[in-house]
């Protein structure tokens, strides 16, 4: 397992985990969660990925309906290992490593007509006062051949994303190449939250561009419903007055597009565990939409296919209570020669 963080250009790598925590359904999830508690109470580190679907086991209310497949895949591992800083994706001699990969052109689950039809229905969610807004989102297929490590590589040098991840478990390999934040955890309890909402398509005058983005009221609103949501749920495991928004609607420029990103940090009280973190953020609103649960409701009914990886999040917990995860948005899950792109 690799993650890359371009934020402190840093590159760790997990590798010979000793055992390797799994939740393919709901009943195995409690036990998959004290397994994660026991080995970083062990010293021990656990890192990988958590399906989007393992919020709906989370939440009572979501918890009725949980659509097929691996909830979450997580090694325990003695600690990683720092490798150099990877420029770009590229190895020191600038030559992209693990040889040709080959990608067919990809099969979006929905045509035209069907992601119209569905977009409708949220638009009429949203008019009625059901939501606010709501992440729909399809999943695209592909086949592959050659190294899944090889395409990682290859989409890391061209990316530009901040928090990146590659996890193989032997069954199938995660892909993240992510520029979002879920949560950085620091191990005397800070914790910071950095939703992405509001987008703009890079056209050549970036000034214009970044400004553009930076006063849109609609971009703005959306924005500020996410900050909202992620202070509530903060606000279920924070010392009470400690959670702050700093940042508020700041752009980010990344190689194809301008992005609007806020922070949300806190102090996360005394005792507060990895079941109660996932419980009170996970999945992060910013791929959800607002209020939460109800959004998330609308969308498993909309949605024709688990998300899985994809809108879940990629990262690790240290034995010292410290945890870094992305959001895993573009985000590929490869498995048997054929892959999923979401």
């Amino acid at each position: 397992m690799l993650l890359d963080d371009a934020v402190q250009g840093r590159r760790r790598a997990f590798q010979a985990p000793l055992s390797v925590i799994a939740a393919d359904r709901p009943d195995q999830v409690p036990a998959a969660l004290a397994a994660v508690t026991a080995a970083l109470d062990q010293g021990r580190f656990v890192a990988g990925w958590l399906g989007y679907e393992l919020g709906h086991v989370l939440e009572p209310r979501l918890a009725v309906s949980v659509r097929p497949g691996p909830l979450l895949r997580l090694g325990v591992f003695a600690g990683p290992s720092d490798a150099p800083p990877v420029p770009g994706g590229r190895t020191p001699g600038g030559r992209t490593p693990g040889g040709r990969t080959y990608v067919s052109p990809l099969r979006p689950e929905w045509d035209q007509a069907a992601y119209a039809a569905r977009f409708s229905q949220v638009k009429d969610l949203i008019a009625a006062g059901d939501i606010y807004q709501a992440n729909l989102s399809f999943r695209a297929h592909f086949g592959f051949l050659g190294e899944a490590r090889a395409l990682y590589e290859q989409l890391l040098a061209v990316s530009g994303a901040a928090h990146c991840g590659f996890v193989d478990d032997g069954a199938r390999q995660v892909l993240s190449l992510s520029p979002e934040l879920f949560f950085d955890l620091a191990a005397d309890g800070a914790i910071t939250v950095r939703p992405m909402k509001g987008t703009l398509a890079r056209d050549g005058d970036d000034a214009a561009g970044r400004a553009r983005l930076a006063a849109s009221p609609k971009d703005r609103a959306e924005n500020l419903m996410i900050v909202d949501l992620i202070r509530n749920d903060l606000s279920r495991l924070a010392v009470g007055g400690s959670v702050a928004v700093s940042n508020l609607f700041q752009v980010e420029t990344y190689p194809t597009l301008h992005t609007m990103v806020s922070t949300v940090a806190a102090t996360l009280r005394p005792g507060a565990g990895v079941t109660d973190i996932l419980r009170a953020l996970f999945p992060c609103g910013s791929i959800t939409g607002a209020p939460k649960i109800r959004a998330m409701e609308i969308l498993r009914d909309l949605e024709t296919s688990p998300r899985g990886a994809y809108c879940g999040a990629v990262g690790y917990f240290a034995p010292d209570r410290s945890a870094h995860f992305n959001v895993a948005i573009r985000t590929i899950t490869l498995s048997g020669g054929r892959g999923e792109l979401g």
